[in-house]
């Protein structure tokens, strides 16, 4: 049940990926809905399962531009990868910890992809990173910290701090 689960919410931001956020990007950057559901994937059932949607997922994205086939596919089943494994050593019911693996994983993701598409242009990867990659970084986080909090209260009743935790 739970991979269905993670195939229909994988379905789902490629969808709003592919077709809605073109629309919200701002100065040609976009948040990355597709890597936000990785990260979740991730974080709840480890790295199998998050390397294997990466990879698929990636592979579907990589469809709609096949000069890098392949790309999105390796960096998606890295990030996965890293995020599953690193969840071990992570609190991943902290708001603040969710949105800081995210965080970091979009950096990590967009280095990836500047790396293999620009293996041929070492300057290329360094202005695609600080032109786009920093800012994709920055607004996928925060669409994935409105996600987390608008899932928290639908289906959690809300955002519980530990208010001890704030006084240490």
């Amino acid at each position: 049940m739970r991979i269905l689960h993670h195939a229909l919410l994988t379905v789902l931001a490629l969808l709003i990926q592919t077709s809605w956020t073109h629309s919200i990007g701002i100065a040609g950057i976009r948040p990355d809905v597709v890597l936000i559901v990785i990260v979740f994937i991730g974080i709840r059932s480890g790295p199998l399962e998050a390397t294997i949607f990466g990879f698929v997922s990636g592979f579907l994205l990589d469809v709609y531009n096949p000069e890098f086939m392949g790309v999105n596919a390796c960096a998606n089943a890295v990030v996965g990868f890293a995020v599953g494994y690193s969840r071990v050593g992570i609190v991943a019911e902290d708001l603040r910890v969710q949105v800081l693996a995210l965080l970091i994983a979009s950096l990590l993701h967009d280095l990836l992809y500047f790396v293999l598409s620009s293996v041929s242009n070492p300057i290329g990867i360094l202005a695609g990173f600080f032109r786009y990659g920093i800012g994709t970084a920055i607004y996928t986080s925060l669409v994935g910290l409105v996600v987390v909090i608008l899932v928290s209260v639908r289906f959690q009743g809300g955002i519980h701090l530990d208010v001890r935790r704030l006084h240490e």
